[in-house]
């Protein structure tokens, strides 16, 4: 038995090579459910946005609407994720995943590509881990202050592809920054992204796709085609999405690192499964994410399978073992996690 085998059985209740033998077979993402479960939830979202009574937009009516295409179009915009990790598998998918979200939504595939570093030991928890701020070090006011940043996502995001990204192209100067700084979709405002010696082709063109986007569309609000109300119910939408997605991912870990680089294991428990309230987490932590712990474990499953990967972890794991501290009731009680005591905060991580 090797060092690593018994630290990780430890630490976790089973080793890393025999968890992996337990779900190997999952491996391979099923095309149909990404398929069915992306076209459902872009129908449910736009039928809600066109739903939308632009003659009452204060309406009860009107706040229905805008949850509903928010939680849809969330779960659209996350497959994100799995195109990430599952890219060679799902091309043609990641085709229509552009043209009916990536897109008109303004988040391309390649401002979140740098999300495999999040997953790197080298890397997770430390500043070259731009999805990672250690919260549960930090002042509470960063915390209860994150998820109302969702209130300037849309300006942002109209900013970076309509303007800063056609000056880009024609002031090298600005490029650079461009690119390392205002390109990634990360929650470390410090974060700069390093760039790969050569720019892949499939960024300018999803760039390029998302700047003509935004220019048609400003075309269509300039002569009167799409009524400015639209664009209020569109900004609506995408802060309800952004708020959302902020909860989940102040839920997603513990947040324990102090910038410094932690073991598999290690990172696999300061990452939290929300196994109760399977539906009401299904809408804040949808395509598995809920399953955060799983996910770290096996970075390589598809969304699909993760919940058959817990039940198996679960009948090989024993009541005792480290693993079972990744659970957490309820999305609740992991924020008041994250904000309690500062001077425990590591040692309950």
């Amino acid at each position: 038995m090797t060092a690593t085998t018994t630290a990780s059985r430890a630490a976790l209740g089973i080793s890393i090579s025999e968890a992996r033998r337990l779900v190997i077979d999952l491996k391979r993402p099923i095309a149909w459910i990404y398929w069915v479960d992306l076209l459902a939830s872009v129908t449910v979202g736009a039928t809600a946005f066109a739903l939308f009574p632009t003659h009452d937009p204060l309406s009860v009516g009107a706040a229905g609407c805008v949850l509903v295409a928010a939680l849809a179009f969330y779960r659209a915009v996350l497959f994100v994720h799995e195109l990430v990790h599952a890219a060679e598998s799902l091309r043609c998918f990641s085709l229509a995943w552009h043209l009916l979200v990536g897109i008109p939504l303004l988040v391309p595939k390649f401002v979140y590509e740098f999300h495999q570093e999040h997953h790197a030991s080298r890397s997770y928890g430390t500043a070259a881990d731009g999805e990672y701020v250690d919260y549960a070090s930090g002042p509470r006011w960063r915390v209860l202050l994150t998820p109302l940043t969702a209130a300037a996502g849309l300006p942002v995001f109209v900013l970076r592809f309509l303007v800063l990204a056609p000056v880009s192209w024609l002031v090298p100067g600005l490029r650079r920054w461009t690119l390392t700084r205002a390109s990634a979709l990360a929650i470390d405002a410090e974060f700069a992204r390093v760039l790969p010696p050569r720019l892949p082709r499939h960024w300018i063109v999803q760039e390029a796709a998302c700047f003509g986007y935004c220019v048609a569309v400003a075309t269509l609000l300039l002569t009167g085609h799409i009524a400015p109300i639209r664009l209020a119910e569109a900004y609506a939408v995408i802060t309800v999405l952004l708020f959302v997605n902020w909860l989940r991912v102040l839920a997603s870990h513990r947040y324990a690192s102090a910038n410094a680089p932690m073991s598999f294991p290690e990172q696999i428990l300061d990452s939290v499964d929300h196994t109760s309230f399977p539906l009401l987490a299904e809408l804040w932590a949808p395509l598995g994410l809920r399953y955060h712990a799983v996910h770290h474990f096996f970075p390589w499953l598809p969304y699909h399978a993760l919940p058959r990967a817990r039940r198996r972890l679960a009948a090989a794991i024993p009541a005792d073992g480290g693993y079972w501290r990744t659970a957490e009731p309820s999305l609740r009680a992991t924020l008041r996690g994250l904000l309690g005591d500062r001077d425990t905060k590591g040692e309950r991580a």
